[in-house]
C-alpha cells in the first residue's frame, strides 16, 4: 500500500499532464488546425475638414466716461458743477500709482484679447487652409 505522500505526489502528477495540455490549446489556439484566418486591413485616408461656424466678433460699442480730476484746489468748484448738472456727486478715486495700476490692467486684458482673437485666426486658417486676413492690432 501506498503511503498518504506517495498518493498525494501521484495526484500532483495526474492533473499536470491535463493542465499542461490545457495551457499549451489556449496559448497556440487555433493555429495547430493550419486555419487560414483573414487579415484585417486597415486603409487610413484623409478626412475634409470642416469649416469653422465662429462669426467675427462685433466691436464693443463704449459710452463715453466724463473723468473729473478733483484737487484740494477745485474740490468745491467741481462739486458744485455736478450739482448745477442734476447730478448727485459721488467721489471715486485713485491715487497716481492706482492710475498707473488700472491702466496696466487694461494694457494686460487688450493683450490677453488680441492673443485670444490669434489663436481663434490660426483655428480658422488651420481648418480652412485660407490665409488669415489682414488685422489692425490695437
Amino acid at each position: 500500500m501506498l503511503s498518504v505522500e506517495a498518493k498525494s505526489i501521484q495526484n500532483v502528477h495526474r492533473w499536470q499532464i491535463p493542465l499542461i495540455l490545457l495551457t499549451i490549446s489556449f496559448l497556440t489556439g487555433c493555429s495547430i488546425l493550419g486555419s487560414d484566418v483573414d487579415r484585417v486591413e486597415t486603409v487610413s485616408k484623409p478626412t475634409e475638414r470642416t469649416p469653422l461656424n465662429i462669426e467675427p466678433a462685433e466691436p464693443v460699442n463704449l459710452d463715453d466716461v466724463e473723468w473729473y480730476i478733483i484737487t484740494p484746489e477745485n474740490a468745491e468748484e467741481i462739486l458744485t458743477q455736478l450739482k448745477d448738472d442734476g447730478n448727485e456727486p459721488a467721489i471715486f478715486g485713485l491715487t497716481s500709482s492706482g492710475y498707473e495700476k488700472l491702466s496696466l490692467n487694461f494694457a494686460e486684458i487688450r493683450k490677453h484679447i488680441n492673443t485670444q482673437r490669434r489663436i481663434l485666426l490660426q483655428y480658422k486658417q488651420y481648418y480652412e487652409d485660407s490665409p488669415p486676413p489682414e488685422s489692425s492690432e490695437q
